[in-house]
C-alpha cells in the first residue's frame, strides 16, 4: 500500500541517446540512459524530487563523502514481460535494504514508498531503454551519499540521493574460475559488511586484483576469524 506520494519535477533531454547504442552488445554499466533522478536532503526532510538528462553533477572538493566515505548504493532491474508490460523485481525489498545501508552509515532513510515511486517514475520516463533481447534488463541504480562541505568526523547534515539507469546484458558471459580467500576478509564481526557501502568494494578491489592475476574471475570470501567458513560469492550467488 502506498502512503507517501512523490511529486517529481520532470525536465526532459532535448535530444536522446537511444539510437546511439548497440542493443546486441551491451556491456555491464557502461551505457546510461537519456536521464537521471535526483533529490535533496536538508532540514531534516527529503526535498527537491527531479528527474533530469543524465549529466554530471557539481561536488565541493570539501564535501564529507570524500573525505569519510558516507556513500552507499543498491542495484535492481527491470524488465520487459512478454505482455509488453515493465516489470520491476523486488523494488520493496531493495528499499529495505537501502534503508539498512542508511542505517549503518549514520545517513537518513527513505521512505520505502517515495524509494520505489522514483525508480518507477524514472523507468517509466526511460522505458524504451529496456532491452528486450533473453537474459537482458535495465540495470536501476539508487545511490546516496553526504553532500556538507565541511571538515570534520560527524555525520553529514546534507545529503544527496540518485538513480541511474542503463541497458545491460548478462553479467557474466561465461563460467567463473572462482578462488577460495583466506588472506583478506570482506567482512567482520560488528563490522559493516552488510551494507552497500561504497567503501566496502573498494576494500575488495585488491584482493580481487591479485585474484586476477593469478587467473581467477571472482572470489569466494570466508569468515573473518578462521577462514574456514564460506560467507559469499563477490558478485553472483553460490550454493
Amino acid at each position: 500500500m502506498v502512503t507517501d506520494t512523490l511529486d517529481i519535477q520532470i525536465s526532459k533531454a532535448e535530444t536522446s541517446r537511444f539510437t546511439q547504442i548497440d542493443f546486441n552488445n551491451l556491456p555491464f554499466g557502461k551505457h546510461f540512459s537519456d536521464h537521471m533522478l535526483v533529490a535533496d536532503y536538508a532540514d531534516g526532510q527529503w526535498q527537491n524530487f527531479q528527474i533530469l538528462p543524465y549529466g554530471e553533477i557539481k561536488m565541493n572538493p570539501a564535501m564529507s563523502v570524500l573525505h569519510y566515505g558516507q556513500a552507499f548504493f543498491e542495484g535492481l532491474k527491470a524488465y520487459k514481460l512478454q505482455n509488453g508490460q515493465i516489470s520491476v523485481f523486488r523494488p520493496y525489498k531493495n528499499a529495505t535494504r537501502f534503508n539498512k545501508s542508511a542505517e549503518r552509515l549514520c545517513m537518513p532513510q527513505l521512505p520505502e514508498d517515495l524509494f520505489v515511486q522514483s525508480i518507477a517514475a524514472l523507468v517509466e520516463v526511460d522505458q524504451q531503454w529496456i532491452p528486450e533481447q533473453e537474459n537482458h534488463a535495465l540495470y536501476i541504480r539508487p545511490f546516496m551519499f553526504a553532500t556538507e562541505a565541511a571538515l570534520g568526523v560527524h555525520p553529514s547534515s546534507t545529503y544527496k540521493f540518485c538513480v541511474l539507469t542503463g541497458p545491460v546484458g548478462p553479467y557474466f558471459s561465461k563460467y567463473l574460475k572462482v578462488k577460495v580467500e583466506t588472506e583478506y576478509s570482506r567482512a567482520c564481526d560488528g563490522g559493516f559488511g552488510f551494507a552497500k557501502a561504497a567503501g566496502n568494494y573498494a576494500g575488495s578491489m585488491l584482493p580481487m586484483k591479485k585474484a586476477a592475476e593469478e587467473g581467477f574471475d571472482q572470489l569466494i570470501w570466508t569468515d573473518a576469524r578462521e577462514h574456514a567458513y564460506v560467507e559469499e560469492l563477490g558478485a553472483a550467488n553460490i550454493m
